[in-house]
């Protein structure tokens, strides 16, 4: 007979994990940070994972200020997330530190597991609201619904149920929910307010909403699905597909990165996004600056994170719309508006709920998706 650990087992793993982060983050609001800052120059290369290539730019931009070399490597979210895990979890103290996305995943695997820690640097500490501290928000993302401006010379969208109805049939293209780790964490939102978009539906059409699925949330995904959806692998190409100019039916675009704005005078896009659709103009959702517990470089990965927490350290994210810095000291990209804007409008999503839901949102996705 196999003996397992019984309940008080886990309770005294998880008060442990939970201690180890609350004395790192007190540890740094005790620290000398002269001496972090010379200790780190002579500790050798900073390693970096990130899911975003922006990292780079900004090490480069580092390195120059400080001295301290640094690695980047970019992955995919679900490859970072599953690489410092096996990492980890093999004693291999390979990074430093994770610029990393879909924090509902990397809770689990990365923090609660005690391998990866929250740090708060000096700037942070100082300028952050307290919610953006724990875990430490490097910077929030839009996701958005978009449309051709040669079609629509106003905002065609009301209502995301719109979406599912007949005149919409194969015109709308998203990226694939099976590989959108942050897509699957939005739509437990959908179904933890499942009563908004319920009461959405009769606004639209008047009639209460008649569901095969447990609720409105994977409804939508169902009908959303049944109506010829579009499914792409690329926020890029999902971008310029609807803004490419000369079409007679364009393509619409649900929950792509709102960053992509950035390339309409480039690439001559006609191509906006929606301001007035509802319940919800689409969602947003952070990107997580975490210290490997066992770091060969910690004190580097600290002066990194301080910097990254600076206006100077974000300034490759803020050279478009959708990219928001927990520094109030921010000013929006030209023609965006501030984050506090945003925030009022998009659906984030709560933590603890997308843990337990997302796997059922990722069956009905498949279910629907692979008919």
């Amino acid at each position: 007979m196999t003996n397992r650990p019984g309940r008080g087992w886990l309770r005294t793993l998880v008060a442990a994990v939970l201690l180890a982060a609350l004395a790192a983050t007190a540890f740094a609001q005790d620290e000398d940070w002269a001496a972090i800052e010379a200790a780190a120059k002579e500790e050798g290369t900073l390693v970096v994972y990130s899911t975003t290539s922006r990292t780079e730019v900004a090490a480069a931009a580092f390195t120059e200020l400080t001295g301290i070399q640094v690695e980047v490597t970019r992955l995919g979210e679900q490859d970072l997330i599953q690489r410092a895990y096996q990492e980890a979890r093999a004693g291999a103290r390979n990074v430093d530190m994770i610029v990393v996305e879909d924090w509902v995943a990397a809770r689990e695997l990365l923090s609660a597991t005690g391998y990866f820690v929250n740090y708060v640097p000096p700037t942070a500490r100082a300028t952050f609201a307290p919610e953006y501290t724990d875990p430490l928000v490097l910077g929030f993302i839009n996701r958005v619904f978009g449309y051709n401006t040669e079609l629509h010379t106003e905002d065609p969208f009301t209502n995301v149920w719109q979406l599912t109805m007949p005149e919409f049939r194969g015109r709308v293209m998203i990226r694939d929910l099976a590989i959108t780790g942050e897509h699957q964490n939005a739509f437990t939102e959908w179904v933890r307010r499942a009563d908004e978009l319920e009461a959405a539906y009769t606004e639209l059409t008047g009639e209460p909403l008649v569901m095969t699925e447990a609720n409105a949330g994977l409804e939508f995904i169902k009908r959303f699905l049944e109506n010829d959806a579009i499914i792409m692998t690329s926020d890029t190409r999902i971008a310029e597909a609807i803004g490419a100019r000369g079409q007679e039916t364009p393509p619409y675009g649900v929950f792509y990165v709102y960053s992509k704005h950035r390339d309409i005078p480039l690439q001559d896009l006609a191509l906006a996004e929606s301001r007035n659709i509802g319940p919800t103009l689409g969602y947003y959702y952070p990107i997580v600056l975490q210290l490997a517990a066992d770091a060969r470089h910690p004190n580097a990965a600290k002066v990194f994170m301080e910097y990254l927490g600076t206006l100077e350290g974000f300034a490759p994210w803020a050279d478009s719309p959708g990219v928001y810095t927990p520094n109030p000291a921010q000013v929006p990209f030209e023609g965006d508006m501030p984050w506090a804007w945003w925030a009022e409008r998009l659906w984030g999503y709560d933590l603890d709920f997308a843990a337990q839901h997302r796997g059922e949102v990722l069956d009905t996705w498949l279910k629907y998706a692979q008919r």
